[in-house]
């Protein structure tokens, strides 16, 4: 398969289908190829490409247990903030700090000051959390 389809596999399974279906419709619009051996050493270069991958953002994620990020922000006297730290800033803080290939999961900005744990998604079922504080500018 080159692509998910609905009721038959995901991208780079193996599937046994009748050989009109294949033809006429999976081929056709380039959802799948067959699977001679071209195709299979392929799909075993994209397992193991697939095995480092994940095995990156594990240790991305055990890394990122113990990193707090910290944004210095504008407030009140009361400890309201002005602005927000939205998912884009986080993204950016740990790009510059070499973290690639995640995406936040923020459900609204960080509007107050203190700390707040953010969900982060490496792909492949694979989440993991950083710590986000908050501090007054001087």
């Amino acid at each position: 398969m080159l692509q998910d389809v609905k009721k038959i596999g995901r991208k780079f399974d193996i599937k046994d289908v009748s050989d009109g279906y294949a033809r006429n419709f999976l081929i056709s619009k380039k959802l799948a190829i067959p699977a001679d051996d071209s195709a299979l050493r392929l799909k075993a270069e994209m397992d193991r490409k697939d095995q480092e991958a994940k095995a990156s953002a594990v240790a991305a994620v055990r890394k990122l247990s113990g990193e707090i990020l910290e944004f210095k922000v504008r407030s009140g006297d009361k400890g309201e903030v002005f602005g927000s730290v939205t998912e884009a800033d986080i993204k950016k803080s740990l790009e510059a700090k070499g973290y690639q290939g995640f995406s936040v999961d923020l459900d609204h900005s960080l509007r107050f000051l203190g700390d707040r744990d953010v969900d982060l998604v490496f792909g492949k079922g694979i989440k993991g959390k950083v710590r986000v504080r908050l501090l007054p500018q001087s």
